[in-house]
């Protein structure tokens, strides 16, 4: 084995996992209901929503044909169903401190046409 193949395998052994995730663009704590519109172009755009009691949260998201978007509870990315009507509506039992991230991006064909993703969510 050659020494700059040992020395790259040496490197990638020693290397620390790296993160790169935006910050979220709003942080919420969910009291009574919170209500969001807002539009991405060329970024992803991300919410931060923690629970302040157990309780049962109710969504509603609305997204246009430029959209895509996940939802993380935790570490459990796309807990929500498949988007097949909109707007997409759902519950989840949450604890206190329960953290979900919202994301939001364009889809690749709205991205190379330069369109907008508008998108609208509401938690109670």
């Amino acid at each position: 084995m050659s020494k700059s193949i040992r020395t790259l395998l040496f490197a990638l052994v020693a290397a620390q996992p790296i993160s790169a995730r935006a910050e979220p663009l709003e942080t919420f704590q969910l009291k009574d209901r919170i209500d969001v519109a807002g539009q991405a172009l060329g970024t992803s755009r991300f919410y931060k929503v923690t629970t302040s009691a157990s309780r049962t949260v109710l969504f509603s998201v609305t997204i246009d044909p430029s959209c895509h978007y996940t939802l993380q509870k935790g570490a459990v990315r796309d807990i929500q169903p498949h988007p097949g009507k909109v707007p997409i509506e759902f519950s989840d039992k949450a604890s206190v401190g329960d953290v979900y991230i919202f994301s939001f991006s364009q889809t690749r064909s709205a991205w190379q046409a330069s369109r907008p993703c508008a998108y609208s969510f509401s938690l109670q």
